[in-house]
């Protein structure tokens, strides 16, 4: 599987579409934090906002740019959704399934594949946000210290865990749909339930009492709610059960996603 994962790769490298994805990646990272400054400045809120507490940080804006329904977070799996599917549009299956190639493998391939790709656009973009926030504003309200480096680069793996997750919903719905539209507009569909379910629980639990059932479900759902939670990168350190709310859905997802891929492309016809 491994001349699977490195042929994919290099497709995937070599394709037009990923070019384009780093350069709408790299434009992004520059103009989030770009944008912020010019309309402070317009505004001339700057001095205000540091007098009330309030400065934006280049932590907070590195965090940000992971959210999957935050600019790069939510065009990235739509292009790498339309790479993928191009494996069966020109043919690719079906000739690594004449070379050998089983079919379980082939998907565990396309997934480690998207996950990859995935990874190191979303890091590149957002060591970039941090890069030109740095320039900016500082990074926390508080000096940066060697203790938070942990914290840091613990919420980092966080963030690419949500997507492996997502990749592992992109690989399942390449095989799932007939083409690449309909896998597309799938995972738009799912971004937007999860955001509006996101919204709606947010919004119930600000009006819901502490302490009550309905409030300890609505702050479950808060936190596993990958696509719109902000616990990751938001504090100095990690609870246990704040990592049970990250890994619960990221990695769980992520199998379940697999395994229903595998089964259903086991059953796909390919014509």
């Amino acid at each position: 599987m491994t001349d699977l994962i490195k042929t994919d790769l290099k497709r995937i490298f070599k394709d037009k579409l990923f070019l384009i994805t780093c350069i709408i990646a790299v434009a992004l990272a520059i103009f989030s934090p770009l944008l912020n400054v010019l309309i402070y400045s317009a505004l001339d809120a700057l001095e205000s906002l540091e007098l009330l507490g309030m400065m934006p940080t280049a932590k907070s804006f590195f965090f940000q740019s992971f959210l999957p329904g935050n600019n790069m977070g939510f065009i990235m799996p739509i292009l790498v959704a339309i790479i993928l599917c191009k494996d069966f549009g020109q043919g690719t299956v079906r000739n690594k399934i004449i070379c050998g190639h089983s079919r379980r493998a082939i998907f565990l391939s396309m997934f480690i594949s998207s996950s990859v790709v995935s990874s190191i656009i979303m890091l590149g973009q957002g060591l970039i946000t941090l890069f030109f926030s740095l320039i900016f504003f500082d990074y926390s309200a508080e000096a940066f210290t060697f203790s938070e480096l942990g914290y840091f680069l613990l919420s980092v793996l966080f963030e690419l865990l949500i997507y492996v997750f997502i990749s592992a919903i992109i690989s399942f719905l390449c095989v799932s749909m007939k083409n690449a539209g309909l896998a597309v507009v799938m995972y738009v569909a799912i971004n937007f339930l999860f955001a509006i379910v996101g919204s709606v629980t947010m919004i119930a639990s600000t009006f819901a009492q502490a302490d009550t059932l309905g409030y300890k479900v609505l702050e479950i759902l808060n936190n596993a709610n990958v696509f719109t939670s902000t616990l990751i990168g938001s504090g100095v350190t990690y609870s246990a059960k704040d990592i049970f709310y990250i890994l619960m859905p990221s990695v769980g997802g992520s199998v379940l996603a697999v395994l229903f891929g595998i089964l259903i492309f086991n059953k796909k016809n390919l014509k």
